[in-house]
């Protein structure tokens, strides 16, 4: 079952914090209903662009993050932007970096701004 990340600042902070790293990135794109082309993109240009949207306030919820944990130690990442003319899709292979959990990585992409609230009420 596909879970929603819920802002785009967890993906980067879960790859900063050095929670996952990305195995591989596939870029496909629909030009139309019989023409789809594929191309692979390496994880450095990804998290660049990602770290690019995430600092822009305006455009950083165009896109939508969906992840799947498949088996202990992988997760699967889907991103589209939310374009009904263009079905462009990038298609993540994470792994989870010793010392952390699936359920530690889950809870960081749920992470809402409540969450970061309690934590700095807290300290």
């Amino acid at each position: 079952m596909s879970r929603r990340i819920l802002d785009v600042s967890n993906l980067v902070e879960a790859i900063e914090y050095k929670m996952i790293s990305i195995v591989s990135v596939e870029n496909k794109v629909k030009a139309c209903s019989e023409i789809t082309e594929t191309d692979n993109v390496t994880p450095e240009t990804f998290i660049e662009s990602l770290q690019y949207l995430n600092e822009a306030k305006l455009f950083r919820n165009g896109v939508d993050f969906f992840y799947e944990f498949s088996g202990k130690d992988e997760i699967y990442i889907d991103c589209a932007m939310k374009n009904p003319y263009l079905d462009e899709y990038f298609y993540l292979k994470c792994e989870i970096k010793d010392g952390f959990s699936i359920d530690d990585v889950d809870k960081k992409f749920k992470e809402t701004v409540f969450d970061r609230m309690d934590r700095k009420i807290a300290v």
